[in-house]
């Protein structure tokens, strides 16, 4: 298949602020996403407007695209303001919005993409169908779902891009599902600002008093890891793949983007039919490795279909990676036997080990072959100890240098004399073309003209500073003209001038047709049959997240059944809580599916001295936590 036609292929990263969102494009991200000044589900990665354009103007020169997310329920008295906030992201330059609150479809919206939020559980063909009818044009799909439910979603969905999580942390609800955060502390997860009780330490006893689990981390799910699957995604039809960690540092941004980076390139060199989405190519100074980043250990989760316990019951936190064995103790120093042949220990590593179930740590001072010393050792590392690795610090030290991942556009460039002086044209990967003039009002020839020919072609080459690499020079000396070095700087100064202002013409020309495109799609959906709720959206009660009356009035417009305040306006009696994936009936060898057990006694979840009673629905393998009230 010819390149033109090529199908795009999306690497989306996050940004927790411009520094991130800066790291995640130099390290390869074809698309970027970030909240604005509120209403994102992430409350505290908010940024002002000035930041967002900086960061747009940023990504625009690789062709980089910036979804930003505007993706909490709203009240009555925010909706306004949120459409005002719409706009105003509109003009910093943002290419997509990220919604979860149906009520803002009601609004006159900029012309913009608008992409479903992972919140509003797009895990059905028919939801996904019905979200393409609205006018969405990417939908971030449920976590939770096996390779066969995407294919099933991608068969029967043309017309809209699916995108899917591919790394980061695991929430144990399904996203947009959960009210446990709300019960508990009042922090609602709907509305960005989730208190994370799924990282708490909780207890699983059954009805009749038996303790299963006394202050273990039950529903603290390990982070996903889809690097192994990039492939079979693929060809399931996703064609986002997404980095989660909006509220992760730069260093993990970088590290993790450059990784996927690398495989998806491995991917699309055999691979004609698909092609990136952006431009420009990544250089490094370290090797990427997502294990070294925070991580809680890694599983693919539901991917494949296999059950397992998701969780690490040990602890909520970054554990490490196991590096070597404690033989013996030598003053204040550890005596250690690495797990690996190669490792290497350096100078202020951080170490963790489990001491009678509890996880304690200690940085590493100096070491000294076999030796650890340790400033302040803690109590608890006794001989046999095994040590993790959390905190590399050497690959650190590169990993934050300035300068670690840096991204160009190959640029190639044709000088040639004319009669009056010399013309220096540039063609930009992208497409941008220009030609800068040079014009002497006095033309001399050089005395020797080798060395003119050297000197000229020497600073031409002279890209540092620039977003380019040249790629191709070619010249024509006709006239062997003597050119001060200045006047030469300043010719190559000026086509990379031209070149920037041609890439910003292209790109606000491509973004009016986009937009027009848009306006065309909403003006006939308006005047249009609206389409039908799916079936399984009819009657979701509390659980349709409805906060406002324009809420309401789009579930209504498009056959609600019946519609219901949200969890966060009026807690129902007995309400569930959190609906999971994660079955602790089966981690604890009691499915009467897997486990052959005939056993059903009832399990309640203690969180915080309150319990909560577990509801298992074998059929569909879920497992519902329920209010107690």
């Amino acid at each position: 298949m010819s390149p033109i036609m090529a199908e795009t292929v999306e690497l989306l990263s996050p940004a927790r602020d411009l520094a991130c969102g800066r790291a995640a494009v130099d390290s390869g991200a074809d698309a970027v996403y970030i909240g604005g000044p509120s209403f994102g589900a992430r409350s505290a990665a908010g940024n002002s407007l000035a930041d967002i354009e900086e960061l747009c103007r940023y990504a625009h020169r690789f062709g980089v695209r910036i979804h930003a997310a505007l993706n909490t329920i709203l009240t009555d008295s925010e909706l306004e303001e949120a459409g005002k906030l719409a706009w105003q992201l509109y003009e910093a330059g943002a290419d997509a919005l990220i919604i979860q609150d149906p009520g803002l479809l009601q609004l006159d919206l900029p012309p913009l993409e608008l992409h479903a939020s992972t919140q509003q559980d797009n895990s059905l063909p028919e939801k996904v169908r019905f979200l393409r009818d609205l006018g969405f044009s990417q939908a971030v799909l449920a976590r939770e779902m096996t390779l066969e439910e995407i294919r099933s979603v991608s068969d029967s969905c043309p017309g809209i891009r699916l995108e899917f999580f591919v790394h980061g942390a695991l929430c144990a609800g399904i996203s947009g599902r959960c009210y446990l955060s709300q019960r508990l502390s009042g922090r609602s997860a709907n509305r960005g600002v989730c208190s994370q009780p799924c990282r708490l330490p909780m207890s699983l006893r059954t009805a009749s008093g038996q303790w299963l689990a006394r202050d273990r981390y039950l529903l603290s799910l390990k982070d996903l890891c889809h690097a192994a699957s990039l492939e079979e995604l693929l060809d399931a039809g996703i064609r986002s793949f997404k980095i989660e960690g909006r509220l992760k540092d730069e260093g993990y941004v970088r590290n993790v983007t450059a990784f996927y980076r690398r495989r998806i390139d491995g991917i699309l060199e055999r691979r004609e039919e698909y092609a990136r989405s952006s431009r420009g190519t990544t250089e490094l100074i370290f090797e990427p490795d997502p294990a070294k980043s925070f991580n809680r250990g890694f599983t693919d989760y539901l991917l494949h279909g296999k059950k397992d316990n998701f969780a690490c019951f040990d602890s909520p936190k970054a554990v490490g990676t196991p590096v070597a064995e404690v033989t013996g103790r030598k003053g204040s120093s550890l005596l250690i036997r690495p797990l690996e042949k190669d490792l290497v220990l350096h100078n202020g590593d951080k170490c963790n080990f489990f001491s009678r179930g509890e996880l304690g740590g200690f940085r590493i001072s100096v070491v000294r072959g076999r030796e650890l010393e340790i400033f302040r050792l803690p109590e608890g590392v006794a001989k046999g100890t095994v040590l993790y690795r959390n905190k590399d610090a050497e690959f650190e030290r590169v990993l934050s240098q300035d300068g670690s991942a840096r991204r160009y556009l190959d640029l190639v460039l044709e000088y040639r004399e004319t009669p009056g002086g010399a013309e220096l044209a540039g063609r930009e990967e992208g497409g941008a073309e220009a030609c800068a003039v040079l014009s002497l009002e006095e033309p001399q020839r050089a005395r020797d003209p080798g060395a003119q020919e050297r000197n000229i072609t020497e600073h031409l080459r002279r890209l540092g500073g620039t977003i380019y690499r040249l790629r191709e020079l070619k010249t024509c000396f006709s006239e062997h003209w003597f050119i001060p070095v200045s006047r030469l700087n300043a010719l190559r100064n000026d086509l990379i001038r031209q070149l920037e202002e041609q890439r910003e013409l292209k790109w606000q020309s491509e973004r009016q047709r986009r937009g027009e495109e848009i306006r065309g799609r909403r003006a006939a959906s308006a005047s249009g049959i609206p389409p039908e709720l799916p079936p399984s959206e009819l009657r979701l009660g509390y659980r349709a997240n409805i906060l406002n009356a324009r809420a309401e009035e789009f579930y209504r417009r498009h056959g609600a059944a019946e519609t219901s305040p949200a969890y966060e306006s009026e807690p129902p009696r007995r309400a569930e809580l959190m609906l999971c994936r994660q079955c602790l009936r089966f981690c604890f060898g009691m499915c009467t599916r897997r486990h052959g057990g005939s056993t059903r006694e009832k399990l309640e979840l203690v969180i915080g001295g309150e319990s909560f009673p577990l509801v298992f629905d074998c059929r569909k393998c879920l497992m519902k936590v329920m209010d107690n009230r």
